[in-house]
């Protein structure tokens, strides 16, 4: 019989990785929420490790392990901040511990507070280039040749533009499934108007709606960028 999530979670620790500090469950099985399909995410603390991951198949479980020391969180830490997508500050904040250590509470203390500051705010360079880059996809997009050319383009902008509204926003930001959470978090109105617009091409080949969503969404900030546009460093 397969064991529990949390019952081969703890196997896991105990076998293979006898020595660590401390073990974290994160993810959909930490909340009982695990489909057939979930994997085991594992946060192990070692102070004598190096930050890395590593996935195994055991127990009839696809698990994945993120090893790490003292040091090596707090510098992935500061790449979330910046990359503005806290995946391990989510993971071991919200995780449910599996092998306990008097480092542990400092630790979620740290993730706790890494979470609630939020990412580093968007730059005017980077605001300045995504309103560019957005509008050259949104040229491609309207002027698609087939359907297939616009599919391609309307999927990338679909990831694009949720991220740029949470991070101009000063919000968390998130990859597949958790970008489309941090968005209805953030703004259910805007969460609905975006998917709306979505399913105006998908469904009925109109492009206008997500073309005005798009439009509305850089009007604030100068509108979509050509000209004077230029990555040149200016003294």
């Amino acid at each position: 019989m397969k064991k529990s999530a949390v019952e081969a979670a703890k196997c896991f620790v105990i076998e293979e990785f006898p020595n660590s500090d401390f073990a974290i469950l994160a993810g959909s099985a930490s909340r009982g929420e695990e489909t057939p399909s979930s994997d085991l995410d594992i946060i192990i603390f070692d102070a004598n490790s190096e930050g890395y991951r590593k996935s195994f198949v055991l127990y009839d479980w696809r698990i994945e392990a993120f090893i790490h020391n003292y040091q090596s969180y707090l510098i992935e830490f500061e790449r979330e901040k910046q990359k503005g997508r806290p995946i391990l500050g989510n993971m071991i904040s919200e995780g449910k511990i599996l092998k306990n250590n008097i480092k542990y509470s400092q630790v979620k203390d740290n993730a706790f507070q890494h979470v609630s500051s939020g990412p580093v705010p968007l730059t005017e360079e980077y605001i300045k280039a995504s309103r560019y880059f957005i509008g050259d996809l949104l040229d491609d997009f309207k002027d698609a040749k087939s359907r297939e050319e616009a599919l391609i383009t309307l999927n990338n902008l679909s990831l694009e533009i949720p991220d740029f509204i949470l991070r101009l926003n000063n919000h968390w930001s998130g990859r597949g499934k958790g970008l489309t959470r941090a968005l209805r978090s953030f703004d259910e109105g805007i969460y609905n108007e975006f998917f709306n617009s979505l399913n105006e091409f998908y469904v009925a080949n109109n492009k206008q709606p997500f073309v005005d969503f798009v439009n509305r969404v850089y009007k604030p900030l100068g509108g979509l960028l050509f000209e004077g546009f230029s990555t040149k460093k200016e003294r």
